[in-house]
C-alpha cells in the first residue's frame, strides 16, 4: 500500500516537472530570441499581415486541438483500470495538451525571429498563461479521471 501511495505522489511530481520543463523551453527560447534581436525589434500589428494572421490561426488551432485531444484521451481511460494505468494515461493526455499549446508559442517566437516584430510575444504570453492555467494538480486528477471511491480516498490521503 505504501508503494502505491509513493508511486501516486511521484507521478504527480514528475508530471509537474515535465510541465514546467516544457514551459521553461518556451521562456528560454523567447528570451534568447528577444535578447539576440535587441534594438531591431519593433512593435506593430499592421505590418506583416500574413505572419499576424498565421500566428493567430496557429494559436487558435493549437488551443482547440489541445482541448479536444485532452478530452478525447481522458475519455479513453477505463474506469476498470488500476490507479497506475490511469496515472500513465492522464500523464500522456496532459503532455499532449501542453505540447499542443507549446507548438504555437514556439512558432510565434520563430515569427519574432523572422520578422523582428515583438507583437508576437503577446501571443506567446497568452499561450504561456494558458499553459500555467492547466498546471496539473492532484485535485484536477481526481476531478478529471474516472476514479473509484477507493482510489479517490487513497489519493486524498497523500
Amino acid at each position: 500500500m505504501s508503494y502505491i501511495k509513493k508511486q501516486s505522489r511521484d507521478f504527480m511530481k514528475s508530471l509537474q516537472l515535465i510541465h514546467f520543463s516544457l514551459l521553461f523551453i518556451i521562456v528560454v527560447f523567447g528570451a534568447y530570441v528577444g535578447l539576440n534581436a535587441g534594438d531591431q525589434l519593433f512593435f506593430s500589428y499592421e505590418d506583416d499581415k500574413l505572419f499576424l494572421y498565421l500566428a493567430i490561426l496557429i494559436s487558435f488551432i493549437g488551443n482547440l486541438s489541445s482541448k479536444y485531444l485532452y478530452a478525447k484521451l481522458l475519455k479513453q481511460i477505463p474506469i476498470t483500470a488500476n490507479l497506475s494505468q490511469k496515472a500513465v494515461k492522464y500523464t500522456t493526455a496532459h503532455i499532449f495538451r501542453v505540447a499542443m499549446l507549446e507548438f504555437p508559442a514556439l512558432m510565434c517566437i520563430i515569427f519574432v525571429m523572422e520578422s523582428s516584430n515583438s507583437f508576437y510575444f503577446i501571443l506567446v504570453g497568452i499561450l504561456i498563461l494558458m499553459i500555467l492555467a492547466v498546471y496539473p494538480t492532484k485535485q484536477k486528477f481526481i476531478n478529471e479521471v474516472p476514479l473509484s471511491t477507493k482510489e479517490k480516498s487513497m489519493l486524498e490521503n497523500l
